[in-house]
């Protein structure tokens, strides 16, 4: 993974993409799969008596094994199958599998947590102290307790496998921390409620977090980054966040985490969204009835912590943080109820602090500095959505490619603009390929706000109600191949000191209210060559409000509602040859 942008270099990004994305895939999902599988040299069975307080009688053999387990020795306590009640939290030790299949096990409204990786008070361990740790099946009652059903912290090789939890109020279902080595598989997570007037921090169902103490007051703070976590073939339904963070270590990294084939239902902020991470897969995934599928963030203006074991200064972000985005479906639906955001399909965010936060609880004196995201690869995933695509800000070297994004939402109750994949904000380096885009109430692709493109090519944009492709205030390098067609204003809009190197080779096809290609209040083209434009309401190509063109060559305007060409007095086209015009009122007007 650690050279997937700078493999794609040398031979462009889309033709090498197939092959990173491969080798991506391989090394991510070798996540939770390197560690030797847990085996039982002792196996004891619990049988706690039917409806009865089972903790004491289950935490009385994990005790033991605490004492006896070893890698050469590990323990199974198997539960008897059967419904419970479960008074205190169960603490799980090294080398150690609890076996709960047929087990269902509700807390008591005093229970607390659920079950805990580590000592039952307060934690003294210091790194990836508990190891060897597998929980099995069980169906965990959280009854609405307002704690954490889960805790896993400094730990190695932990699996959960089949589990169902449920049921917790204003805190998450599972809380990572410091762990090196998770797999949490087949597992089903739901009815997780958060009051909308409660601090926002316990959205997650599961959360990968950071040992600080206001976070997780039941182990040792340390400065111990979590790395090797697959979560993969599990289900989640009626929570506030399904997978992810909202606390990071500057300088920090969550690292190797692998996002696979999950299903998300009725996440009322999000499904996934990372803070901070490198080298992450995120692919295969099922997202419905959601205000945001994916978000991939860097840094927030809360949840950044200091520590001076990574440094406290700025340091540039790495140019190749190697997070692949693919094969995901996604419906995008609703409001969320604890944010005041736009909705997405998918997000990539990095923040560019101009000045040095302010120290609060939430939060350390982050300095100022550019957290950009870069090395992303968001690619072939199918969107359907009532707000935006996918948008990219703050974000380099990255390449949106081969993606179907469908709006779906009702454009005459839609008071803001959405677009179909929108870069702003910054950066560089980054590429628009091969998406099909339709329906879309504003612009099929968007870049503004001082974003770049280098390349904006073999797109597909079909019915939008404004703009076809459009830049604003940002700059591309090639805009070719791409075919627009049912555009409302215009196909391919440059405005307000926008500039591409190239418009070329591009077919637009019926636009009801403005021109083909239009170069607008000081925007500027190197070539406009070999485009295709037919049935526009105004111009073919137009050129004006001191906008310039170094040649407009080999383009063919057929059916233009009033010039094939026209470039207005304060603009220019330096060279003007080759073109084929037929019928409109005039061909090429120049004035």
């Amino acid at each position: 993974m650690a050279q997937l942008i700078d493999t794609m270099k040398g031979a462009g990004m889309r033709t090498m993409l197939g092959k990173c994305l491969a080798a991506t895939a391989l090394a991510v999902c070798l996540v939770g799969a390197g560690a030797t599988a847990a085996y039982a040299d002792t196996v004891v069975t619990v049988k706690p008596k039917k409806g009865a307080d089972a903790y004491k009688a289950i935490q009385k053999e994990l005790d033991k094994a605490r004492k006896k387990a070893s890698s050469k020795n590990q323990y199974t306590i198997k539960v008897k199958k059967g419904s419970y009640r479960l008074s205190h939290h169960l603490s799980i030790y090294s080398n150690t599998t609890l076996d709960l299949s047929g087990v269902k096990l509700k807390a008591t409204k005093r229970g607390g947590h659920m079950i805990k990786v580590g000592a039952s008070s307060k934690d003294k361990k210091k790194g990836y102290a508990y190891k060897n740790i597998t929980i099995k099946g069980g169906d965990l009652n959280n009854n609405g307790n307002k704690a954490t059903a889960v805790l896993v912290a400094h730990a190695k090789n932990v699996k959960l496998q089949g589990m169902k939890v449920h049921n917790s109020k204003d805190a998450h279902l599972m809380e990572v921390a410091g762990v090196n080595g998770l797999l949490v598989e087949k597992c089903k997570f739901y009815d997780q409620k958060q009051n909308k007037k409660a601090k926002p921090l316990t959205l997650e169902a599961i959360q990968l977090d950071i040992l600080v103490s206001s976070h997780m007051p039941q182990y040792r703070a340390e400065a111990l980054p979590t790395k090797n976590v697959t979560i993969r073939n599990c289900s989640f339904n009626n929570v506030p966040r399904a997978i992810g963070s909202h606390t990071a270590f500057l300088n920090s990294y969550t690292t190797d985490v692998s996002i696979l084939n999950n299903k998300f239902t009725n996440c009322k902020s999000a499904a996934i969204q990372t803070r901070n991470y490198q080298n992450c897969l995120i692919e295969g995934n099922e997202i419905s009835k959601t205000p945001r599928g994916i978000v991939i963030e860097t840094i927030s203006d809360t949840g950044t912590y200091m520590t001076s074991r990574f440094s406290k200064r700025y340091k540039k972000p790495p140019t190749n943080q190697n997070i692949v985005v693919r094969n995901n479906t996604i419906s995008v639906k609703g409001t969320d109820p604890f944010f005041k955001v736009e909705n997405e399909g998918i997000r990539v965010a990095g923040m560019d602090l101009k000045k040095k936060l302010k120290k609060t609880s939430q939060t350390d004196a982050v300095p100022k500095g550019n957290y950009y995201a870069s090395g992303v690869i968001v690619g072939n995933n199918r969107i359907s959505t009532a707000a935006h695509g996918i948008r990219l800000t703050d974000t380099y070297n990255s390449a949106v490619s081969d993606n179907m994004i469908t709006f779906k939402g009702n454009p005459r109750k839609v008071r803001t603009g959405f677009y179909g994949i929108q870069f702003l904000n910054g950066g560089a380096g980054n590429e628009i390929l091969g998406n099909k885009i339709q329906d879309f109430c504003t612009n099929g692709i968007f870049v503004s706000a001082g974003a770049a493109a280098s390349r904006i090519e073999d797109n597909v944009v079909t019915n939008v109600g404004k703009y076809g492709i459009s830049l604003l205030n940002a700059t591309a390098g090639r805009i070719a191949g791409n075919t627009v067609t049912r555009a409302k204003s215009h196909g391919i809009f440059l405005m307000d000191g926008s500039s591409a190197t190239a418009i070329s080779g591009n077919t637009i096809d019926r636009v009801t209210d403005g021109c083909g290609i239009t170069l607008y209040k000081k925007s500027a083209a190197g070539s406009i060559e070999a485009n295709k434009v037919m049935d526009v309401a105004v111009s073919g190509i137009f050129i004006h409000e001191r906008s310039h063109a170094t040649a407009v060559t080999g383009n063919a305007v057929t059916k233009a509602g009033k010039y094939g060409i026209f470039v207005e007095g304060s603009s220019s086209a330096k060279t003007m040859r080759d073109n084929l015009i037929s019928s409109t009122t005039k061909d090429i007007v120049i004035r």
